[in-house]
């Protein structure tokens, strides 16, 4: 039994070694593994405004609220949040003011804007185009109103704004909604960036990248039983840091009159974090600010060539319990 079990074994052996190519004087050859081929990275392509036609965005925005009749006595004042893209908060915007239909929604609520409500049209020297409307339904309360400011970037050509800086934003807008219930209802702010984001696959990494950015928000103080409602402005300075995350800004606010010089107001410093290749950020207002709150960002265009942040604070400003919601678009130097 055990010698046929070593023959058996023995010719085994014989079969294997037929099967690689026959006995002692030939050698096998192994196959080499092939190297995969890299997928190669897309080349980015960015629509850039104005607009063609009618198009959807989500947005980057920042709301608040007050409740009571401003000119009245003091109003009860909300609290401001921001939060990063999505759908909560979105639009249809047009570049046709004349015949175009402008909508924007947020949650439950939507207005819809046609020529008909255009109080500033699109002009080189116009920064905001605007519409306002106030609701004659059945049924509609005195004091009611919507109104919306649109960055003139995204008209057709040779209408849009020709700011110096404004007039080189490219890949991102806004537009700033607000309206109220009645005289002596609610009101609210919402304050919202719209674009073309950057890719994520085309997020910088390394390096560090200046932007110099302009102001746009409101601000409502409570103060010794009386409201007061102040568009802000002003000048902001982001700095970027892409291999480490950090995002630092600095705003200078001012108060913008109807007409006149604006005034220096409030000064702000925020901080917030960008993930790796991430295309979106959120941070807060600095230890030791004036003001609290929060701000939310995104990078729009190749490479993030424009950047858009919304902001929210609140605090004691001059005397007063104050609100303030906002944005700052930029552009990278």
């Amino acid at each position: 039994m055990i010698r046929r079990i070593v023959i058996m074994g023995t010719a085994a052996a014989a079969v294997a070694l037929a099967s690689c190519g026959g006995g002692g004087s030939s050698s096998s050859t192994a196959t080499p593994t092939p190297t995969p081929t890299p997928t190669p990275t897309p080349t980015p392509t960015y629509t850039a405004f104005p607009l063609t036609a009618a198009t959807q965005f989500n947005t980057l925005d920042a709301t608040t609220n007050y409740t009571g009749d401003p000119t009245a006595g003091a109003v009860t004042l909300g609290l401001p949040t921001t939060e990063t893209i999505g759908a909560r908060v979105s639009l249809a915007a047009t570049a046709d003011l004349t015949n175009g239909t402008f909508v924007i929604d947020e949650g439950s609520e939507e207005s819809r804007f046609t020529g008909t409500n255009v109080t500033a049209t699109a002009a080189p020297t116009v920064t905001e185009f605007v519409y306002r409307m106030v609701s004659t339904a059945t049924g509609a309360q005195a004091g009611n109103f919507s109104q919306l400011e649109v960055l003139n970037n995204i008209t057709a050509a040779n209408l849009e704004t020709s700011d110096s800086l404004l007039s080189k934003l490219s890949v991102l807008s806004y537009a700033n909604w607000w309206r109220g219930d009645s005289t002596t209802g609610q009101k609210r702010l919402t304050y919202a960036i719209f674009g073309y984001q950057t890719f994520t696959y085309d997020m910088p990494t390394t390096g560090t990248a200046t932007y110099n950015a302009r102001i746009v928000g409101r601000a409502i103080g409570v103060a010794n039983n009386a409201t007061t409602i102040n568009r802000v402005g002003g000048t902001a300075t982001v700095t970027v840091n892409f291999a480490t995350g950090l995002v630092s800004t600095t705003l200078n606010l001012t108060t913008v009159p109807t007409s006149g010089a604006e005034t220096p107001y409030l000064a702000l410093s925020a901080q917030g974090a960008l993930p790796i290749q991430g295309n979106q950020f959120t941070g807060s207002f600095a230890s030791g600010s004036p003001a609290t709150g929060t701000i939310a960002g995104s990078f729009y265009g190749s490479q993030g060539v424009n950047i858009g942040i919304v902001f929210g604070a609140l605090g004691t400003i001059n005397g007063a319990d104050t609100r303030i919601v906002g944005e700052l678009v930029g552009l990278k130097q």
